[in-house]
């Protein structure tokens, strides 16, 4: 993990969002608000003046966010507050905003010889600014890059249309997982055990809602394993009731049996080593891979 503060010290950083910079605002009349999405993805953008696009959306699988699409600033955002405030009489007389957090610092993920960086995370107060830009109140981000630069962008919450009415529908309809997330996960089980935990019991109804929305779902393959515990009998048959058990959970959550094809294998694929309590954890495991159909 890549901290991107060498241009800045900690306590510069939090001075920094302290803007004196003239607040970025789009005239009342050029104000737009555009909705995209389907089950997989929300997305409610505008455009901010001398800026470039603002969106808040939400992939299936993860947080809410911002993101932003500016053809004026390229370096990379290391630190952002979100707030909110009364609509004002005029551009220039913009009330004092109220802020939702302290400010926050992004920690990169990029190692050094990617040529891209990674679109900076800005999620901490973006389900708030939401819900006030949904009372018609504005909106206000301060953002701060790694050149130093810093900006104070400003949302009116005008000309919303319908757009914010269709993106609430949208998250609620959005499907619990992405693909990533759930094509290949193992779901592990304590010694002798075979039954699934409540937590994955939940973990299979919220899978079984992903296959039904993902509508291109061609197999599910369920491999059950154990550790090398009990003999080569005792392990096989572990590992069967393992899956067995989350089939089972499966199908009682609506997936048809006709995608799905059960195995199990003992203790003949190992993930680590059995001569250590670690390694057998890791063993005693169900493996569940959901395939998609291939497209021609």
């Amino acid at each position: 993990m890549f901290l991107r503060l060498s241009l800045l010290t900690f306590s510069f950083f939090f001075s920094m969002l302290n803007l004196s910079a003239a607040p970025l605002v789009t005239p009342l009349d050029r104000v737009h608000w555009e909705y995209q999405g389907d089950n997989f993805n929300c997305r409610l953008s505008t455009r901010v003046d001398n800026f470039g696009g603002i969106s808040l959306a939400q992939k299936a699988g993860y947080a809410l966010e911002i993101q932003t699409d500016s053809v004026l600033y390229h370096h990379e955002i290391i630190g952002y507050r979100l707030g909110r405030s009364a609509a004002p009489w005029s551009r220039k007389s913009l009330p004092q905003s109220r802020w939702f957090h302290a400010p926050q610092q992004i920690k990169s993920q990029v190692k050094p010889q990617e040529s891209q960086s990674l679109k900076s995370q800005i999620t901490t107060g973006v389900a708030e600014l939401l819900q006030a830009l949904q009372q018609g109140v504005w909106g206000h981000i301060n953002l701060v890059f790694a050149d130093q630069q810093q900006l104070h962008l400003v949302l009116p919450a005008v000309s919303r249309g319908s757009s914010f009415e269709q993106f609430y529908a949208c998250l609620t309809e959005l499907a619990p997982y992405s693909y990533e997330q759930v094509r290949d996960r193992n779901f592990y089980f304590d010694a002798n055990e075979y039954l699934l935990s409540e937590q994955q019991q939940a973990q299979m109804k919220l899978t079984a809602r992903y296959i039904e929305v993902a509508g291109d779902i061609s197999k599910l393959l369920i491999d059950g394993h154990s550790d090398s515990s009990g003999s080569m009998a005792e392990n096989l048959r572990l590992s069967q009731q393992r899956a067995d058990d989350l089939y089972t959970h499966l199908l009682e959550a609506g997936v048809s049996p006709g995608l799905i094809e059960v195995r199990s294998h003992g203790d003949r694929y190992p993930l680590a080593d059995n001569s250590t309590a670690q390694g057998r954890q890791k063993n005693r495991r169900v493996n569940l891979r959901i395939i998609r159909q291939k497209v021609n």
